[in-house]
């Protein structure tokens, strides 16, 4: 399985062979989830997408997974912003997580 030079799942572990020789499962183990401190608040606004946030709070939007996984109680990351039901075609749906606080953490955890 091949991943892109700096992907978050880069590093990962592989599942290992069982000890019995049989072709065991060729795949990924999930990625450590971090638990980064958080120094910041955001009130979501009708609108709001993580990537924008990520722009706004770290200067790259690819750094959305540092809100997701500051925020680690929501299952799916878009239910951030959308909600279980929610999509960012319906401003309806997305209407009722105004006003949800989301925690924002550092860009970078300080060694």
């Amino acid at each position: 399985m091949a991943f892109f030079k700096g992907s978050y799942y880069e590093t990962t572990a592989l599942f290992e062979p069982p000890e019995d020789g049989t072709r065991g499962f060729r795949g990924v183990r999930g990625r450590a989830i971090a638990n980064p401190e958080a120094v910041l608040e955001h009130s979501v606004a009708v609108g709001d997408r993580l990537d924008q946030m990520a722009q706004n709070y770290y200067a790259n939007p690819r750094d959305w997974r540092r809100l997701a996984d500051c925020n680690a109680e929501m299952m799916f990351p878009e239910d951030m912003v959308y909600g279980p039901d929610g999509h960012p075609d319906k401003p309806e749906v997305a209407a009722k997580k105004l006003g949800t606080t989301l925690l924002v953490p550092r860009r970078r955890e300080v060694r």
